[in-house]
């Protein structure tokens, strides 16, 4: 998988680099640009020919764009490493696909995750890296109130639109992005959380 995933890079690079003079960060910014590419494509047709084999695609696919619309605003950590990624993207997909198809909750219950993913958000979205640190204020202002507006448009599709599978969907969606939220998840992977600040302090 490493020795493939150096090939298309190298590859890649050399088809580009033959056409275009770039500097040293333009390279480092395509190689980086070229390894987030294949880990993704790879990733997906893995979890694609697993939700194939144990009949979840459907799930799959409504929880990539459920969870992805989320992610759009509330930012979040990435995993450091591309076999961190998949020692993560992996199981946490396929039990939510699985989680999405047979879990039965009670009312009672759903509106209680909902309620916790919405104190999350006001709270801790949006969450940005240290290689993408949100340094604009109004931009990070903005990314909570869209944060805000998406998680009541899901409340208003689970009381008005009553399947428990989306119901199921968009909990569990907002549940991943709480976690990859949350200070003490950057703690977990060592990550510095409200990267912001510390690229403020070195403007000073």
């Amino acid at each position: 998988m490493v020795v493939l995933k150096q090939k298309f890079i190298k590859n890649a690079m050399h088809l580009i680099i033959k056409k275009r003079n770039l500097t040293i960060l333009e390279e480092k910014k395509l190689r980086y640009g070229l390894e987030a590419f294949y880990n993704l494509i790879t990733k997906t047709i893995v979890l694609i020919l697993l939700a194939i084999i144990f009949d979840f695609v459907f799930e799959l696919v409504l929880l990539t764009i459920i969870y992805s619309t989320l992610r759009l605003y509330g930012f979040g950590i990435h995993a450091k490493t591309s076999l961190q990624c998949w020692f993560t993207t992996l199981p946490i997909y396929i039990c939510g696909c699985l989680f999405i198809k047979y879990s039965v909750l009670p009312d009672v219950l759903i509106y209680i995750i909902w309620a916790i993913g919405f104190i999350s958000f006001l709270l801790f979205a949006p969450a940005d890296t240290p290689a993408r640190p949100l340094i604009h204020k109004e931009k990070r202002i903005r990314a909570k109130i869209f944060s805000i507006i998406i998680l009541l448009v899901y409340l208003t599709i689970i009381i008005f639109y009553n399947k428990q599978f989306l119901s199921n969907a968009l909990l569990y969606g907002i549940l991943m992005e709480c976690i990859a939220i949350n200070p003490l998840t950057y703690r977990l992977f060592n990550t510095p959380y409200n990267n912001y600040k510390t690229f403020q302090k070195n403007m000073v």
